[in-house]
């Protein structure tokens, strides 16, 4: 049978040398009910280990060096002068934790004493006799165990679980509140509250699992790092399906960095606006403020700033109708292109996107997963296309740009010596990015920084199937995979999973399957059907009323996201209307894509486009004018494709933005449609 091991949280204990690696090898005696966590060094002293089983409890361990020659007894021992090495140890370890456990759920009976945290002083220079010495001498008197490191590594496992005391949950979430801060979560960043059936306040604390809290401090660097271990670029890529703790993951990781690091810059990038506001808007609600040293924003934001440092003036991105102009201007020196003009802009945007630098390259670069096929001849009309275009949008009065064309710029500048550097990036959603947006992002990065990225691939890989490994990134042997989901139900999960897999082809490297043991059973989504857009609006109304009457929900719970932008502004007129001026968060508004329209100590009722919601999530989902990515209609103009590469990545574009759209919801996804909606998308609802 395959033994599985105690975690280790971090990973790499903070001791170095031969007795970090033998400490290391005698915990692992210990199985997978076991996390072993080493907490960071906050005040003046604290133990080495805390350990925690799944069931038996928790203990603490210190790691003592001294000699038994090199002990004190007799009459120096706890003299008025400065106390000794051990000395200090035993003061320290004895009043560590005291008076600081929570009460226990109940009182104990009658005679009884609250179970305290056991703790052990590991000897690891001491033999069997020596310490059976000294525990006599002062277990009993300082509260403590000792343990010889023979005693260890001979019968570790089974030592240590005898010496477990059991901690009662409000016990055992204080320790982790008062030593391990970084691993709490607050209620509100968190559909879990939902699933909560008790009402206790003893109850209302929310931590990382163990695997989320592994993950966060992978390779997490501290000033007392040496300097050999600090020399190197740290890569490290956390693939997670739909409501698997990404975003909780970084933002602790990015909360501990600034907070470990005072002297490091650390950014935290995004991909779209509205998952940087609402983030921003709960981490303040919630601490008060950012840390001075962290900043959380979007990639074109950063991209920017960047930008305006080599370039000196702000770069201006051309519209959608000025892009169509120069489009349609310029296209006509190239009849053979018979593409659409989406089409023809698309491959633009992938030339910028992977950094191709002339004709040749173009020529010979893979386009798999494109959804159109080009010939030779069609690529190089495009590539003169393609200078035109960026010409012509260069000599304009105002000096527009493709968005896409602002990375790209940012890595072929002739010099970067301009470029803010930062110490530590964390890239959310990074399956967006492109791979000039990760060269972009290792140019403004010290050379000893670290890059963490958090991903979905069951969202859409890489943009254009692109690999990690196409983009510059080694994340081979780098990567943790997160199957559990923590925001949604079973019920929800297992049919947009479902509706994933029906209609793509993904590779099985590329699709995380999740795991849908021991989830919240919940109820399947709903689609209700309507006859009009105006109807679906006034449906969606009453469907929110009924809501809202729900034991635990309230306006924060709920998030519409609408598919079709004409639907925006009378969406947003009613709901203000039924629910108050105040109570709706608008967060594709231009006056409130960035912050919430009243402040931050209230709750809204959140509202966002299905192109800008990825990263977002409540316990109550609404999606409304979706029929672009449902209706029967839809699927039937995109099988309408003569190429079958084009019938397949309209497809999985449309079924990918769907399922990101559906494992938003915690509890409850209600889909409103005003056109009859595909059978093979109908079927994974149930239908009112």
């Amino acid at each position: 049978m395959f033994f599985r091991m105690a975690i280790f949280i971090p990973e790499k204990l903070a001791t170095a040398g031969a007795k970090a690696i033998h400490i290391k090898r005698a915990l692992s005696q210990l199985d997978d009910h076991f996390v072993v966590r080493s907490p960071f060094q906050r005040r003046s002293w604290l133990p080495d280990f805390l350990l925690q089983h799944a069931q038996r409890g928790w203990l603490a361990m210190a790691v003592c060096d001294l000699a038994f020659a090199h002990i004190p007894f007799g009459r120096r021992l706890f003299e008025p002068s400065k106390p000794s090495a051990f000395e200090a140890l035993l003061q320290d370890f004895q009043q560590f934790d005291q008076g600081r456990a929570a009460p226990a759920a109940k009182a104990p009976a009658h005679g009884a004493t609250k179970p305290s945290l056991p703790k052990v002083v590991l000897m690891w220079r001491c033999n069997r006799q020596e310490v059976q010495h000294l525990a006599a001498r002062f277990g009993a008197t300082h509260g403590l165990v000792f343990v010889s490191k023979e005693a260890l590594q001979a019968e570790g496992a089974a030592l240590l679980t005898g010496l477990l005391a059991p901690l009662d949950l409000p016990q055992s979430q204080a320790l982790l509140t008062h030593y391990f801060p970084e691993a709490e979560v607050p209620a509100r960043a968190t559909t879990r509250r939902l699933f909560v059936r008790d009402n206790r306040a003893s109850l209302g604390k929310f931590f990382l699992d163990y695997n989320q809290e592994w993950a966060a401090k992978l390779d997490l660097r501290t000033p007392q790092d040496s300097d050999e271990a600090s020399a190197h670029f740290s890569l490290r890529l956390v693939n997670g399906v739909a409501g698997s703790g990404k975003t909780l993951i970084a933002v602790a990781r990015a909360m501990l960095l600034a907070e470990l690091n005072p002297a490091q810059k650390i950014v935290v990038l995004i991909h779209n606006t509205p998952v940087v506001a609402d983030l921003k808007a709960k981490l303040i609600r919630t601490h008060g403020a950012l840390p001075a040293n962290l900043r959380i924003l979007t990639f074109f934001s950063w991209a920017t700033s960047q930008w305006m440092r080599l370039y000196g003036y702000k770069p201006h991105f051309a519209t959608p109708s000025q892009i169509k102009q120069v489009l349609a201007s310029q296209r006509s020196a190239w009849p053979q292109l018979a593409h659409s003009d989406a089409q023809l802009l698309d491959e633009l945007d992938f030339i910028n996107d992977t950094l191709l630098e002339n004709e040749a390259q173009y020529l010979q670069a893979n386009r798999t997963g494109r959804g159109f096929a080009l010939r030779e001849k069609e690529r190089s009309a495009l590539w003169g296309l393609y200078q035109a275009v960026t010409q012509a949008l260069a000599t304009s009065p105002n000096k527009s740009l493709l968005w896409s064309a602002l990375p790209r710029g940012i890595c072929l500048a002739d010099d970067h010596r301009k470029l803010a550097l930062v110490d530590h990036v964390l890239i959310d959603e990074a399956q967006f990015f492109a791979p000039a947006w990760f060269q972009a992002v290792r140019l403004g990065m010290q050379g000893s920084g670290s890059l963490f990225l958090c991903a979905d691939p069951n969202q859409g890989f890489m943009k254009n199937r692109l690999s990690w490994k196409s983009a510059g990134l080694e994340v081979a042997g780098r990567t943790k995979k997160l199957h559990r989901s923590y925001r949604t139900t079973q019920a929800i999960l297992s049919a947009a999973n479902s509706l994933l897999q029906q209609h793509t082809k993904a590779d099985a490297e590329d699709f995380l399957q999740p795991d849908l043991s021991g989830m919240e059973p919940g109820q399947p989504p709903v689609l209700i059907h309507c006859d009009s857009q105006q109807d679906s609006i006034d449906r969606l109304l009453n469907e929110m009323e009924l809501a809202l009457q729900t034991p635990g929900i309230t306006v924060d719970n709920i998030l519409v996201v609408f598919g079709d932008p004409r639907l925006q502004q009378p969406l947003y007129e009613r709901l203000r209307k039924r629910f108050g001026e105040q109570a709706v968060w608008s967060l594709n508004h231009e006056d409130t894509k960035n912050e919430p329209p009243h402040g931050l100590q209230r709750d809204y009722l959140r509202m966002a486009s299905v192109a800008t919601a990825t990263g977002l999530e409540a316990g109550v989902v609404f999606l409304i004018g979706m029929e672009a990515l449902v209706s029967a209609s839809a699927h039937a103009a995109w099988q309408a494709h003569r190429e079958q590469e084009a019938r397949t990545a309209a497809t999985e574009a449309h079924v990918r933005k769907l399922y990101m759209a559906m494992t938003r919801a915690g509890q409850s996804l209600v889909l409103l449609a005003s056109q009859p909606v595909a059978a093979g998308i109908a079927r994974h609802f149930k239908q009112m």
